[in-house]
């Protein structure tokens, strides 16, 4: 695979993560039966897992060290925000104003994630 298939596979993967995490937040707001589902949990982790392959393999196609690129530390640092609020919505919120509030969390980290990766500066917004 060459590193544009690549790069598309990964995008494609980010774009299915957090819509599937953000379906998700929604059907849990509304109550929804499907959100709680053995499904709704299993698939995320399989998307997920599959987007963190594409990435290793995108830092090795490109030979590139983690360390040596600072957007990439943001990004890194970005997802560990995204992965705290998103496990704050659907296992910790207990209300919906709680749930609302750390999907706001993640959909911002989402957002810096994707202006890092964009811009390729740790401080996209500046």
């Amino acid at each position: 695979m060459d590193y544009g298939q690549l790069k598309h596979l990964h995008m494609t993967l980010a774009l299915l993560s957090f819509s599937g995490f953000a379906l998700r937040s929604i059907g849990l707001m509304a109550g929804a039966t499907w959100a709680a589902g053995r499904p709704a949990k299993i698939l995320p982790h399989l998307i997920d897992t599959a987007l963190l392959v594409s990435a290793l393999w995108l830092l090795a196609k490109l030979d590139w060290v983690l360390l040596s690129q600072p957007w990439l530390i943001a990004k890194l640092v970005g997802l560990l925000g995204y992965i705290l609020c998103g496990m704050l919505a659907l296992r910790f919120a207990r209300n919906n104003s709680q749930r609302l509030l750390a999907s706001l969390g993640a959909t911002a980290c989402f957002a810096y994630i994707l202006a890092a990766a964009v811009t390729k500066s740790p401080l996209p917004f500046l």
